[in-house]
């Protein structure tokens, strides 16, 4: 007998591979990116060595784990707190004999998996045979980088997740969302690496949680830092964790009340 978050893992990946042509076009729009990714790098480091000690391997293979990250950060929790609010589905789930947020946590690590086998693999496939082979710096720095990208997906998880709470109290809130995607996009050095950004926003960026989303793993990734830099970008990464775990909590709990209060 599984257990019931176990299930709803199992269950996410069983309706995701249903949708087979959703999956393809997904899967042809991130080969597209990965080419013009490719292009851009190549014409960006024409008569160029190195840019800030980056070679333009390194850079091609930064951009394939970009897009591999991508993938996996896929996070519908948002989405789904917004669409339960809109229908009143939200009381169904406060109902259920499990904790609504965990429940949504194991749906996205269920996206995740599912974009694992039908993403990751295919890409990584298409690199090695047509582009570069996306190989770590060293195996040290892959195990580093497994774990980083974990801390990353906590991160851009409970990101995600307070700004859905936003949706009890504001029903809609317009653009926001996508203008916080397209912040976490530009800050987080996702595409463009913020170490070629001036140093006065380096510095500024470095006392935010974005670089520590996509920058720091790929960093790693690619032996861009130190060990010594690796492990304290690590560190950065849980007490970030930390923090929104604490913001997270307090956010629930009012909602939480609320919701109690209102409902009867």
């Amino acid at each position: 007998m599984y257990h019931p978050y176990l299930y709803m893992i199992k269950i996410k990946i069983l309706l995701a591979l249903n949708y087979r042509y959703e999956v393809l076009f997904s899967l042809i729009s991130k080969l597209l990116l990965l080419c013009a990714s490719v292009f851009f790098w190549k014409a960006a480091y024409h008569n160029l060595n190195t840019v800030s000690a980056v070679n333009e391997n390194q850079m091609i293979v930064y951009s394939v784990f970009s897009i591999i990250l991508s993938s996996l950060f896929s996070m519908s929790v948002e989405g789904n707190i917004r669409s339960r609010v809109r229908k009143g589905n939200i009381a169904v789930d406060y109902i259920k004999p499990i904790e609504i947020f965990k429940m949504y946590f194991c749906e996205d690590l269920g996206n995740s998996v599912t974009a694992f086998l039908q993403t990751v693999i295919p890409v990584l496939a298409v690199s090695a045979l047509f582009i570069v082979k996306p190989l770590p710096a060293s195996p040290l720095n892959f195990l580093l980088f497994l774990i980083s990208a974990c801390f990353s997906y906590g991160i851009l998880w409970l990101m995600s997740a307070m700004f859905g709470l936003l949706y009890f109290w504001f029903i809609d809130i317009g653009p926001l969302g996508s203008i916080k995607d397209y912040i976490i996009l530009i800050l987080s050095g996702s595409f463009i690496p913020v170490w070629l950004y001036p140093q006065q926003i380096q510095s500024v960026l470095k006392f935010l949680p974005f670089i520590y989303t996509y920058q720091h793993p790929l960093s790693i990734y690619i032996g861009k830092i130190s060990l010594t830099q690796a492990l304290y970008g690590m560190l950065i990464q849980v007490i970030w964790i930390f923090a929104f775990l604490l913001l997270f909590s307090f956010l629930k709990n009012k909602v939480e009340k609320n919701i109690l209060v209102q409902g009867g």
